[in-house]
């Protein structure tokens, strides 16, 4: 990553294009997480795509939907459009890069310029771990503290196994994250606002 712009790594997109996760919550299904990837020249753009549903019985009480997509020219970070329906309360973050510049709106926050080498907290990218973040919900800032968990085993749905670094965002909900060998984003456990622990299963 240069000093004034996020760019791309090559090694965290996957051959097939596509990163998908089974997401559970207190170990009961929630939904699924999924990152497709389309290059055309030096153009990548990088779709995004969560639903979570908790039901009671047959009674569903709780949704989460997000759409997101990045926009990346020459390996460089140029637009971001994000919207979600938060279980009916609605939230979008936009973000454009002029120059050096990347300029964020957001139903979170008032516009800002990003500090130099921001990058969408959308996890495939594990550069995003030396940069600063911004929530694809609704254009904030965040702020981890990220540190090294070291080498770890993840399991897929097929219950292969894959080997992998595991990194801690602390915060006042943090988040773990893995990386495959390849650079690849693998898994992640994380702590929602309610206390209930997200975790998420790469499928085979």
């Amino acid at each position: 990553m240069t000093d004034t712009t996020a760019t791309t790594a090559a090694c965290c997109i996957p051959a097939t294009g596509r990163l998908s996760f089974i997401a559970t919550r207190n170990r009961a299904r929630l939904g699924t997480h999924e990152v497709t990837f389309r290059q055309d020249g030096d153009r990548l753009t990088v779709g995004i795509a969560i639903d979570y549903a908790v039901k009671l019985g047959f009674i569903t009480v709780f949704r989460y939907r997000l759409r997101a997509t990045e926009l990346w020219e020459g390996g460089v970070l140029a637009q971001i459009r994000s919207d979600t329906d938060n279980n009916g309360k609605a939230a979008f973050m936009r973000a454009d890069r002029t120059g050096e510049a990347l300029s964020v709106t957001g139903s979170g926050t008032r516009p800002y310029t990003a500090p130099a080498g921001a990058m969408l907290c959308s996890h495939w990218n594990r550069a995003q771990l030396a940069a600063p973040m911004i929530n694809p919900q609704d254009g904030t800032l965040l702020r981890f503290a990220v540190s090294s968990r070291g080498p770890a085993r993840v399991a897929d749905t097929a219950g292969r196994m894959h080997a992998a670094e595991r990194f801690k965002m602390a915060a006042k909900h943090s988040l773990d994250l893995w990386y495959g060998t390849n650079g690849q984003w693998v898994a992640l456990q994380g702590e929602a606002e309610d206390g209930s622990v997200v975790v998420y299963q790469p499928i085979a």
